[in-house]
């Protein structure tokens, strides 16, 4: 039925199809449809064509501004009272045809909610109380005068209405879980007829009648109070209300002006309990959807008590021409007799009205409730019954395990062992095999023997039952391939177990269960067979396979060769001396310390040791100093702390009291270089080097101090400069001097830092750290330059290799810092150096602290930029394997890669601290407007116009100049997304621009979708602030968050 039919040029119609406008023109044709046996139309058809054949013109006002927004602002209040809506004669007349068919359904909610649109229901229900209050209410107010509740038809529209609205959010709710929506269009559904987002006005009607929820709940509250009967009224016959019929509802004519239906018409009424008992029905229908259980047992209780008063009405007076209650078929209430009982039921009501005992999944379900109280008792029942489905089972199974792992509540130590063992069980009844469930055969690997034993615990009752011969036969294939698996089962003992737990039948029941042949079988199987009794032969447990017979000599040569090579090979102190002692015995003139050439121990504890007399600690020192000396040269640094650290105690054991000077010296050189050994750890496993660095800090301060002591016993330079990057990575900076020694440079560094934290008054420019650093990068000598005779300068190679060197051994230095704020000061030097020599605002590095440093720089031909960038880029790789969430260093690391002309990895640097800076975009980060900027122009150069311009609406101040620039380039210019990145952009001027230049271009659909992207309601510029900056947050991270899947996943 479509009045599209009616244009010239269609398929002809059928004689028999009837149009909508023929049941204006003949008052019966309506009756005369409906009451074939399969009219065609459908009465719901027909409702909704009535209903909404107005709004297919476009000249028609729309009918959704009867949908109350309930979040829109209030109107102002008025003087004067509002007047009513004015609808066209055709629109009254298509109204007065809908709700004469929705009078033939007897006013049925149930058949509405599940053949109606949600708007084609709100519209019928709002029409029915217009038409019943004389067009008073085009949307029923919240408060009605009393004078017109007291008239029937109005009372009968408005419990009408209220119970739609009670009823419709669960409705949606129920219908959005049970239909998930689709995201394939199938040709012919009506996306708009479905409880679905996707509906025009379903958020609208579904927020209002979540608004009006609680005043609906009390108008249905007080018809219950004015119809149900009370103790003190005492009235014994019930009221009866009239039902509109269709008669009752007059066709509009020509010749008629004002609507005059007749109320009076029919003779369909209904008991008041009748009408209680559907009112009760609703209202526990939704108090059971919003959880409020007690308020729903009240009201399914009345429900039954009217249901009650009602049957004993029918019993006597009938019920039009039913002697009993005809469900499915009154005049009015909808509900079955099943639904009542079922509500029971679910409310745990079933036992004290009903007198049903509760079933065992409600039982189980009230385990669950109360932390799993008597479950044990409800699982054993339900393997002889096996009511319960197994999945709710194993659901319960998991939620112990859940619970007993997070600690949310506390349940018995073997509680989840025996619900396994008992799931088992029904399991196996149900013909499954352990091979099938890996968690059972988990459970044997964990728990072990005691699991066989809970098995035939929960297995007792079921064999002790009367079992049929499918579930014997299940049984003895379950254990058949439990006692075959791997599982290292005691089947030997089952007798034990069944005599245990079931008695004097063991024996018959075993017998059924595994036959004597198969048992004897299994048993001898040499899978099954113990390993501690297990045949081994006697060459497999010993390792002496001499020849019997063969008179074994040993030789000295051998053993001592033996013993060297096991010396060289040792890698414990403890493996040394004990080789040490031995070889001593049996060679004691032997220069053991020459054994191997890797033995070198490091700096002066060669001569230390050599200086010694022969013995044993000469030769311990020797080996034990030259393997740690080894393992620290291959990186493990903890294994040559502790060989040096054993020999040290050795030293000084020997040395207690005496005054030996060469033991004396050794052991200062010892303790050097065990101090060199813990900073070498305490750098390669931080931050988790597990060292005391304060104490450590106080050694490196003594070591230092040693140099000027003048005792003739001083580090070596390497442990001096060691000593000075310590006491950087230890924040011990105050009160160090400058020195021109090993450690210049980590010296000049902890002056810098300690600037740092003196406040901007009496902050003092480091002026050493800024020399050196210049020094590193000089191109060479300052002096005039020898030249060519082609004019081309010329450098000795000692220059060159000089300047390599100190630039490598600075590079070493940038290696070793480990604390933040040092890392820091020295990306900012070498940052200002860098911005000096290129002089470009547009390739600035931008990091902190860089104002501790000169405005200026003379002489910038005589520095290398090319050697700044590599150590910059170097330093800011090793130091965000350390801190990969300092925002301050991925932007700058961004800026490098920018610098070098990388710019995808620019961008991905700027996108993981903006990240990082601002919790994967929920908040805006303080330095976002400056990383955007440069961002924007990563994805110009990586031709992505649309996105950069969207990146430039972030700054305070839009860049619209480079938007615009990027929003005009050409299609074919373009690699990324456009019109996808619409839905992004927030600002209005961007998006207007967009619509014009693709209307210029002739682009037809990336117009129209740059005109849904600016009429989004929540950018119009009338909006309060709140409305626009949420509107732009959200858009913001939907942008950045884009982009970041984009360049960094």
């Amino acid at each position: 039925m479509d009045v599209d039919l009616l244009r010239p040029g269609t398929v002809p119609i059928s004689p028999d199809t009837i149009l909508w406008f023929e049941f204006l023109l003949d008052p019966n044709l309506l009756k005369k449809h409906l009451s074939k046996p399969n009219p065609e139309p459908t009465a719901c058809e027909l409702i909704e064509e009535f209903v909404s054949v107005d709004t297919k013109n476009v000249n028609s006002k729309p009918t959704s501004e009867r949908v109350v927004d309930v979040d829109a602002p209030p109107t102002p209040p008025t003087a004067t009272t509002p007047a009513p809506a004015q609808f066209t004669r055709k629109q009254l007349a298509l109204k007065i045809l809908a709700l004469k068919v929705a009078a033939t359904l007897h006013w049925n909610l149930d058949v509405f909610e599940s053949k109606l649109p949600p708007q084609i229901q709100q519209q019928l229900m709002q029409d029915l109380v217009y038409m019943t209050t004389d067009a008073a209410f085009a949307v029923p107010p919240q408060e009605v005068p009393v004078e017109l509740l007291q008239q029937p038809q109005v009372q009968f529209a408005l419990v009408l209405y209220h119970r739609w609205v009670v009823r419709f959010p669960v409705k949606a709710a129920l219908h959005a879980k049970s239909n998930k929506m689709s995201y394939i269009h199938i040709p012919g559904m009506q996306l708009d007829s479905a409880y679905s987002p996707m509906n025009q006005n379903f958020e609208k009607i579904l927020r209002m009648c979540d608004a009006s929820r609680m005043q609906s709940i009390m108008f249905l509250d007080e018809i219950l109070s004015f119809y149900e009967p009370t103790s003190s009224t005492g009235r014994k016959e019930s009221k009866k209300i009239k039902v509109p019929v269709m008669e009752a509802f007059v066709h509009l004519t020509e010749d008629t002006c004002d609507m005059n239906h007749n109320w009076n018409a029919g003779d369909i009424v209904i008991s008041q309990h009748e009408l209680a008992m559907q009112i009760h029905f609703d209202l526990c229908y939704n108090y059971f959807f919003y959880g409020q259980h007690n308020l729903a047992k009240k009201h399914i209780l009345g429900c039954r008590e009217n249901s009650n008063l009602l049957e004993r009405e029918i019993a006597i007076y009938g019920y039009g021409s039913h002697k009993t209650m005809p469900w499915g078929e009154f005049y009015y209430a909808s509900m079955t007799k099943d639904e009542i009982l079922g509500y029971i039921r679910a409310l745990n009501l079933g036992y004290e009205v009903l007198n049903e005992d509760p079933t065992l999944l409600q039982k189980l379900q009230d385990s669950i409730a109360n932390h799993y109280t008597g479950i044990i008792a409800v699982l054993q029942a339900d393997n002889l019954a096996r009511e319960i489905p197994m999945v709710h089972r194993q659901v319960v199974e998991l939620d112990i395990q859940g619970s007993a792992s997070s600690g949310a509540f506390t349940v018995a130590r073997d509680l989840l062992n025996r619900v396994s063992a008992l799931n088992a069980v029904r399991y196996a009844l149900e013909g499954g095999l352990p091979s099938t469930h890996p968690e059972f055969l988990n459970k044997f690997k964990t728990v072990g023997i005691k699991f066989f034993d809970l098995l035939f615990w929960a297995l007792a009752p079921v064999l002790t039952s009367d079992l049929s011969e499918t579930d014997w036969e299940n049984l003895r294939t379950f254990f058949l391939h439990l006692a075959t698996s791997q599982c290292r089962l005691p089947i030997d003992r089952i007798d034990e177990y069944l005599k245990k737990h079931v008695g004097e039948p063991a024996e018959n029941i075993r017998k059924k269960l595994i036959s004597d042949e198969n048992l004897n079988i299994i048993i001898n199987d040499p899978v099954n067979i113990d390993d501690e009794n297990m045949d081994i032969p006697r060459e497999l447990l010993i390792d002496d396979w001499e020849t019997p017979d063969f008179e074994y000599n040993s030789v000295p040569e051998l053993e001592m060769g033996k013993l060297k090579k096991r010396l060289i090979e040792a890698s414990t102190a403890d493996d040394v001396r004990m080789c040490l002692v031995k070889l001593a015995n049996m060679a004691p003139q032997s220069l053991l310390w020459k054994l191997s050439p890797s033995w070198k121990p490091a700096g002066e504890l060669c001569n230390a040791l050599v200086s010694l007399p022969r013995g044993f600690l000469q030769d311990f020192g020797y080996v034990v100093s030259g393997a740690a000396r080894s393992r620290a040269e291959a990186g493990c640094a903890r294994v040559a702390l502790s060989l040096l650290s054993v020999l040290e105690g050795e030293a000084r054991s020997q040395l207690g009291a005496g005054n030996d000077p060469n033991l004396y010296r050794l052991c200062r050189h010892l303790s050097w270089e065990v101090l060199f050994l813990q900073i070498n750890v305490m750098l390669s496993e931080w931050p988790h080097h597990r060292l005391n660095l304060t104490a450590l800090a106080n050694k490196c301060k003594a070591c230092i101090a040693a140099v000027n002591a003048g005792d003739g016993v001083v580090p070596r330079p390497q442990i001096i400069e060691a000593c000075w990057i310590c006491l950087v990575n230890a924040c011990e900076w105050e009160g160090v001097g400058v020195t021109t020694g090993p450690g210049e440079i980590a010296a000049a560094l902890c002056a810098a830092c300690f600037e740092l934290q003196r406040g901007k008054a009496t902050r003092k420019f480091p002026r050493p750290l800024w020399d050196y650093a210049l020094s590193i990068y000089s191109n060479g000598a300052t002096g005039p330059v020898k030249r060519s005779a082609g004019g081309l300068p010329t450098h000795s190679r000692d220059v060159d290799r000089a300047s390599t060197e100190a630039r490598n051994a600075f590079n070493a230095f940038l290696s070793t810092l480990r604390e933040p704020l040092a890392v820091s000061v020295m990306l900012s030097l070498l940052a200002r150096i860098h911005n000096f020599l290129v002089d470009d605002s547009s390739l600035e590095l931008v990091v902190e602290y860089t104002n501790l440093w000169p405005s200026n720089l003379s002489n910038m031909n005589n520095y290398n930029a090319k050697f700044v960038l590599e150590s910059l880029t170097d330093l800011l790789e090793r130091s965000l394997k350390l801190y990969p969430y300092n925002t301050s260093w991925l932007r700058l690391y961004g800026d490098v890669e920018m610098v070098e002309g990388r710019w995808g990895a620019a961008l991905r640097r700027y996108l993981c601290g903006a990240a990082a800076g601002s919790w994967l975009f929920q908040k805006r980060a303080p330095d976002e407007p400056g990383v955007m900027r440069r961002a924007a122009r990563c994805c110009q150069a990586l031709a992505a116009p649309t996105q950069a311009a969207a990146l430039c609406q972030l700054p305070d101040d839009p860049d619209y100049t480079t938007a615009f620039k990027c929003l005009a380039e050409k299609t074919g210019n373009a690699a990324d997304a456009m019109d996808a990145y619409y839905g992004c952009i927030w600002d209005g001027t961007l998006l207007e621009v967009a619509v014009a230049l693709h209307a210029r271009r002739g682009e037809g659909g990336r117009r129209a979708r740059a005109v849904r992207a600016a009429g989004a309601l929540e950018l119009n510029a009338n909006n309060s602030d709140d409305i626009q900056r949420e509107a732009a947050a959200i858009r913001r991270g939907r942008l950045l968050r884009a982009l970041t899947n984009q360049y960094v996943a």
